[in-house]
């Protein structure tokens, strides 16, 4: 692999020698690549140097003392602003006017021309001005560049003055002109993005060139090299050696910027900012920019209040409390704060109903989850007990004895070694990750004695837990209490410097104690050792507690970075021998040179750890230069913004809280080790990969951000992976080992095995089923369980309708009568009440015998409903359009189906009926005798059809609309969608009221809407013998009859004998059933897979039962339910009994989705932890069907912790290729498999869009207690 992948292909290679020259010379093209004319190239030289050329004759002047070195300052200043202003006016004035007038010819680019060719004309010609002088993106910038560049050429003019430079170095001549000479190249280099526009810049923090804040990037560095000359002119002279040296620099920034060795204007800030609150002011790395600025605000108000506060006591009990307050989850709470005023008002449509349905999987609401009253008490009283004990303590300080304070210290070294020992001792590996823990569980595979061990180092976890949390803190806060007195030489007498320095290490250690429990105590341990140790006169005890911990704490980190880069550096230089697929050419010379100039480097990770910055590997090879200082968390979007989303998102979704439940428990016992912000996590279980990047760390939380890698495997994926899964195993799976544990294989791997647990997620099974679903008897098995699947789902959506429907019509009952007693009481409208009550009584004879309206839901909402939560009905659409068709215009039920003969209607009008009560009601049964109110009459029907009394307002120009959004809904899920057909016409309707035999058979009544159907008698009658009626009643004897009162063992014996009812559903659910016999036949799988994903053959009842979109869904989800019984019946054996198919039936309804991965519900029920899911598949390329279930259960997940210095080094020669070098070869080498610094899966672990994780949390709050 490492000589056969290009580090940069021929492509790039060409467009970076065209770049890099502008890169180092600020922006001017002198290479473009194609045959230019001169005056393209002389215009850009005029520019760049006539800063040089008036800024040299203005030295002139001033050394031969015609002109006052400050007047030339000013008078030059002026005359490069207007330079600059005039510059950018001209070529934006010419740009506005030639793109009007421009002719369409000119307009028309040159399709072979190259990509970056530009036609020119003149050397005044619009086309050449905007390429020498690109336009302002924003106007202002115009005037604002201008008055930048000003100051910047007069300033830098005096700070490059001969006569200064002489007075500087002594008057060496040497030293002189050549400063004088490269400094103005330097100058002017830095001039030339404000003349014209910004270079391409290696360092390069952002996709986007943010308010053209690149353009200021070189003239910003200039300032701060001006500044520091400043100070030395007008405030001391003790800067006079730093302006010497800086001088000296000063001649170097070209090559600096060129190597990307400083940062954007913007990024230097907010790596400063970062910088100072935590290592200055005690806080911690932030996860996002505005959390950052506002707690260092708050931090340096803070600062400010303890710096002015004249008494000792004061400045102690202040900053104690404030430094516990600051160190909690602030940011949390603003940003539940901000969340509730954005949806106190929103009105909780469905949409937020499924959220919250969702919702239900996020961690429990369990202490420290969510700010609530409890926590707002907890840290109340910390925070009371932390101002009482400070206060009393130091208050107290002179009477007590000296010796206190040094058995504190002894305490914290003691609690210091028993933190770490308790912490190290439930990781698998202990000694630095080199000896496998005896203690720890030997097999993670069998759960039971794994989870038994767990819970016997649960204890070592509480005991780390209260050390971390309540004693070691407590103990740090007395001793910090102690150590800053009255009596102390710093808060009697103390000079400016050292005022505000101590009252730094002041803040900074009653903040770091709680912020960062663990390292405070190593921090306070080294400080009492260096103070037992060394004598009260010495220097570094003389400078007092306070700052000698701000001190350590540098110290402490800039050391453990050093360590991690020196990590890094012999890792990959290793490696690219050792591992053979990563030797190149070039391998033997950089090995070579790498050992004869390790001085240079080893001061190159010195130097990089000092300023906290990175190596930056070049494509990853060990040849290393210094990346430029950037935010911890190395990423300028809001974590989580974005993510490469597919339908496997969906699996970390879920996991998400999950994750979070574990982690919570391993951070706070310390099986996880200290989750200290920028380390790096990787949890593996199954065919996925999880990446956790700590991001904050608080007093008893930490933030974290989590990813989800890709789980279709790429061969370099695949490669990594397999590494991942053979350093797992060999960590958690030691059975049969040696009882004192053993050497850890991959020492020296970026990835340390640390902890395991189980997590209740998704168990994922994939299976080819060849030699099932092509089985000759798949197909009427499927067949067979599909016609009872649909009689099981009928009657369990009738039943469950209508109970609803009576639940709502009993409440709106009510709602009528509250309204009517209302209305009584007003006696000046009495007459109208009663006129009204009369008007309603007779509203509700009727009303029964007509169907209500009810919003539509697509099909989908129907054929994922596996938990029988039933959509309702759709509308009946146009009241006008349902007259003219010849559909409503047939002959009732009984008068053209169950009738023995056409009159016999005439014969039964002796005998008593019951009333159909429709749809929507079956309350009280009103039985009608001889000529009754109630009497069905045609007159009435169609008095009240032709009326709509009873019905709400439909709004008829609406109906076109709605049936077209379900349509395309319906088609986006892989359902056909049919526009009816004027040929067949129903000649079997179920439209009227059927004369059950038995009074409770109206609760099990169908739907008006279904009792429609395109067939003749002739036809529904051959497909009846197939009809399972011992099924049917069976499935009647099961459901909920408990709404009427009597005993249901009663009301079952007489809906089952109730022949009619029989008749209407064999007759409804053979005509569905019909629909799947393919022109006369059943096929094969293919036959199978295209009824499962709903693209059934084409006949006569499709059209029927697209116009009813729930039955459509229903019959659908009865298909699938029938293959996934079909596929159960093969693998486990055949159902023998009713009951044993209803609890097939039922665990299908309460713990199944069965349906498509394509599906919205199928997105749905994986968030909301669904038990089981299945789908079915087809590989086209293979010619196969594939099954895939998902079994929510307890999966082992082995986690590891990744060298944080190696994966930011990768991010940043990341950012350098994609960015800067555009090298966005998907084959390029340094996205290649590297099993050791897993470089393939770091590359995908960034944020987008150099990465491509395909799940990113947003920032999630784990507590720590």
């Amino acid at each position: 692999m490492g000589n056969g992948v290009p580090l940069l292909n021929e492509y790039k290679q060409e467009f970076f020698a065209k770049r890099f020259p502008q890169t180092i010379l600020g922006g001017l093209k002198m290479k473009i690549g194609y045959d230019t004319p001169a005056y393209v190239y002389i215009n850009q030289l005029i520019l760049f140097f006539i800063p040089f050329i008036i800024g040299g004759m203005f030295t002139l002047l001033v050394e031969l003392k015609v002109l006052e070195d400050y007047i030339a300052i000013y008078v030059y200043g002026a005359v490069m602003a207007v330079f600059v202003l005039i510059t950018q006016i001209i070529s934006s004035v010419v740009q506005d006017k030639q793109g009007i007038e421009m002719p369409l010819i000119r307009k028309k680019k040159n399709l072979l021309a190259e990509e970056d060719e530009v036609d020119f004309i003149s050397c005044c010609d619009s086309e050449t001005l905007k390429f020498v002088v690109p336009p302002k993106k924003y106007k202002i910038n115009i005037v604002f560049h201008a008055l930048i560049a000003g100051p910047l050429c007069g300033l830098s003019f005096w700070y490059l003055l001969p006569s200064t430079l002489n007075k500087l170095y002594y008057y060496n001549v040497g030293a002189t002109v050549v400063l004088f000479i490269f400094g103005w190249i330097t100058v002017i280099i830095g001039n030339y993005p404000l003349t014209v526009a910004a270079p391409p810049e290696t360092a390069t923090y952002r996709t986007t060139n943010f308010l053209e804040l690149s353009a200021l990037m070189r003239p910003f560095y200039i300032y701060l090299f001006i500044a520091i000359d400043l100070l030395h002119r007008f405030l001391s002279t003790d800067f006079l050696l730093v302006n010497q040296v800086l001088h000296i620099i000063f001649i170097f920034l070209p090559l600096f910027w060129t190597i990307g060795f400083l940062s954007p204007v913007d990024t230097f800030f907010l790596w400063l900012f970062e910088q100072a609150h935590v290592f200055i002011l005690g806080g911690s790395f932030m996860a996002s920019n505005i959390r950052l600025i506002v707690m260092l605000v708050i931090s340096v108000g803070v600062y400010l209040g303890t710096y002015y506060f004249q008494s000792c006591l004061a400045k102690v009990v202040f900053s104690a409390c404030f430094g516990y307050f600051l160190s909690t989850d602030l940011s949390g709470l603003g940003c539940q704060v901000i969340h509730f005023f954005q949806h106190r008002n929103k009105v909780f449509g469905s949409t937020i109903q499924l959220v919250s349905s969702i919702d239900k999987t996020s961690p429990e609401p369990k202490f420290l989850w969510r700010w609530g009253p409890l926590i707002f008490l907890y840290h109340f009283v910390i925070l009371a007990i932390v101002g009482v004990e400070a206060g009393l303590l130091n208050y107290n300080s002179q009477w007590l004895p000296s010796d206190v304070r040094n058995i504190l210290g002894y305490c914290i070294i003691g609690l210091c070694v028993m933190e770490k020992i308790l912490r190290d001792i439930q990781n698998v590996y202990i000694v630095f990750g080199l000896w496998r823990n005896m203690l720890f569980p030997s097999s993670l595979q069998r759960s039971t004695p794994f989870k038994t061990r767990k819970k016997c180092l649960k204890l070592l976890g509480m005991m780390r837990r209260a050390i971390v949390n309540w004693i070691g803190p407590y103990i740090m806060l007395a001793y910090l209490s102690l150590s800053v007195t009255s009596s102390s030489t710093f808060c009697r007498n103390p000079d400016l410097a050292t005022a505000v320095w101590y009252t730094f290490g002041i803040v900074r250690a009653f903040r770091w104690i709680w912020q960062s429990t663990v390292h405070s105590l190593l921090e306070l341990s080294v400080v009492h050792i260096i103070q037992v140790v060394l004598s009260d006169n010495s220097t570094l005890s003389s400078l007092g507690v306070p700052i000698l911990a701000l001190i350590v704490g540098i110290c402490r980190d800039r050391f453990f970075q050093v360590l991690n880069k020196l990590y890094f550096f012999f890792t990959l230089l290793i490696t690219s021998w050792t591992d053979k697929k990563q030797r190149r050419e070039s391998t033997i010379p950089i090995i070579t040179v790498s050992v004869i100039l390790f001085p240079v480097i080893f001061c190159l990770v010195l130097l990089a750890s000092v300023i906290s910055a990175s190596l930056l590997p070049l494509f990853t090879l060990p040849v290393f230069f210094l990346a430029f200082p950037r935010p911890l968390r190395s990423w300028p979007e809001p974590v989580g913004a974005s993510a490469s989303a597919c339908p496997d998102t969906n699996f970390y979704k879920q996991l998400a809280p999950v994750l979070s439940k574990t982690l919570w428990k391993g951070f706070a016992s310390g099986s996880l080790g200290e989750p200290n912000p920028g380390n790096h996590y990787l949890a593996r279980f199954q065919d996925r990969l999880v990446w956790i990047q700590i991001l904050e760390r608080g007093a008893g939380y930490c933030c974290v951000s989590i990813k989800g890698l890709e789980l279709q495997e790429t061969s370099c994926h695949t490669a990594e992976a397999a590494r991942i899964d053979e350093i797992f195993e060999a960590a958690f799976e030691k059975d049969g080992g040696s009882p004192l544990g053993s050497l850890n294989p991959y020492p020296l791997h970026t990835l340390t095995s640390v902890d395991a647990a189980y997590l209740k997620t998704y168990s994922d099974a994939k299976n080819v089923l060849t030699g099932i679903i092509d089985n000759p008897n798949s197909v009427p098995m499927t067949m067979d369980a599909f016609l009872k699947s649909l009689v099981w789902v009928l009657l369990h959506y009738v039943n469950e309708m209508k109970r609803k429907e009576a639940k709502i019509n009993k409440e709106k009952s009510k709602v009528s009568t509250d309204l009517l007693i209302s209305s009584k009481a007003e006696k000046h409208e009495l007459k109208e009440a009663n006129f009204n009550k009369t008007s309603q009584a007779l509203v509700e004879k009727v009303k029964p015998k007509l169907e209500p309206v009810q919003p539509l839901v697509p099909i989908v909402e129907i054929l994922d409903s596996t938990d029988r939560t039933f959509s309702p009905l759709p509308p009946i659409g146009n009241a006008n359009l349902k007259r003219k068709s010849s559909w409503g215009s047939l002959d009732s039920f009984t008068e053209s189906i169950f009738s023995d003969s056409g009159d016999e209607r005439s014969k039964k009008k002796g005998k008593p009926k019951v009333s159909d009560s429709g749809d929507s009601y079956y309350g009280p049964l009103v039985v009608s005798k001889g000529n009754s109110p109630l009497k069905k009459s045609k007159d009435i029907d169609d008095l009240f059809q032709e009326l709509d009394l009873g019905l709400p307002a439909v709004n008829v120009t609406k109906s076109k609309e709605i049936f077209e959004a379900n349509a395309r809904i319906q088609q986006s899920h892989g359902y056909k969608q049919s526009y009816g057909s004027a040929i067949y016409k129903p000649q079997t309707n179920l439209a009227g009221s059927p004369d059950f035999k038995c009074p409770f058979s109206v609760h099990m009544s169908l739907p008006k809407s279904w009792r429609e159907i395109p067939l003749d008698q002739g036809q529904v009658s051959r497909q009846l013998g197939k009809f399972p009626q011992d099924w049917f009643k069976y499935v009647l004897s099961t459901l909920d009859w408990s709404a009427f009162g009597n005993p249901s063992h009663d009301v079952v014996s007489q809906v089952t004998q109730d022949e009619i009812l029989l008749k209407c559903y064999a007759q409804l659910i053979m005509a569905c059933y019909s629909i799947y016999d393919a022109q006369g036949g059943f096929g094969g799988a293919h036959f199978l897979y295209k009824c499962y994903i709903g693209d059934m053959p084409w006949n006569a009842m499709l059209d029927w039962l697209s116009e009813n979109r729930e039955l459509q869904g229903l019959v659908a989800k009865a298909f699938r339910y029938g293959f996934k019984l079909m596929l159960d019946q093969t693998l486990l054996g055949e159902v023998t009994s009713p009951a044993e198919l209803k609890e097939y039936l039922e665990g299908y309804d309460q713990d199944w989705y069965i349906g498509l991965e394509r599906d919205p519900h199928w997105t749905h029920a994986v968030l909301a932890s669904k038990p089981n899911l299945f789908s079915l598949d087809h590989i086209n390329t293979q010619g196969t069907y594939s099954s895939r279930t998902l079994t929510l259960q307890d999966v082992a997940v082995s986690i590891g912790s990744l060298n944080g210095e190696v994966v930011r080094g990768q991010w940043a020669n990341l950012g350098l290729e994609l960015l800067y070098l555009t090298n966005d070869d998907e084959e390029r080498y340094s996205i290649q498999a590297h099993p050791t610094i897993l470089r393939n899966l770091t590359v995908q672990a960034a944020d987008p869009p150099l990465g491509y994780p395909i799940y990113s949390s947003e920032p999630v709050f784990v507590p720590t207690l």
